[in-house]
């Protein structure tokens, strides 16, 4: 009975691990011919909090972010679906997102009223963001 407490602990402090990084922005090199360079970023959010948020691209997740964070990853021009979520899910907010080849697009994940949402930032918004988070890679 002792060990119930001690259990429902250990269940709780496993739930609440995120994807730790220090790395501060770094200007990475100009996309490859034939890409595009989407950021993906985590504001600080307050509902699920302790999670990370899993971004995915055309429903394949690509990293996990947490609060004030950022990765990116290359595409080739067209249409793409980014969402993000606790878990990859269908039910995640997401965007289609037109690309271009040779451009930036920084992708950020917030709530507001407690409504999550992904948006496209400009890149001038979205530059200043990412200067001021830390860099997770895609895994």
């Amino acid at each position: 009975m002792k060990s119930i407490p001690v259990l429902l602990l250990m269940l709780l402090l496993s739930g609440c691990g995120h994807t730790s990084s220090s790395q501060p922005y770094f200007e990475p090199p100009a996309p490859p011919q034939g890409k595009a360079r989407v950021y993906m970023m985590r504001t600080q959010v307050i509902q699920g909090s302790f999670y990370d948020s899993v971004f995915s691209v055309n429903d394949s997740a690509v990293v996990g972010l947490n609060d004030q964070t950022y990765s990116w990853v290359l595409v080739t021009p067209g249409l793409h679906k980014v969402s993000a979520g606790v878990r990859p899910d269908p039910h995640n907010v997401r965007l289609t997102l037109p690309v271009e080849e040779g451009q930036e697009y920084f992708v950020e994940y917030t709530q507001e009223n407690m409504v999550e949402m992904v948006r496209v930032k400009s890149a001038k918004d979205g530059k200043t963001m990412v200067k001021r988070y830390s860099y997770i890679p895609v895994k």
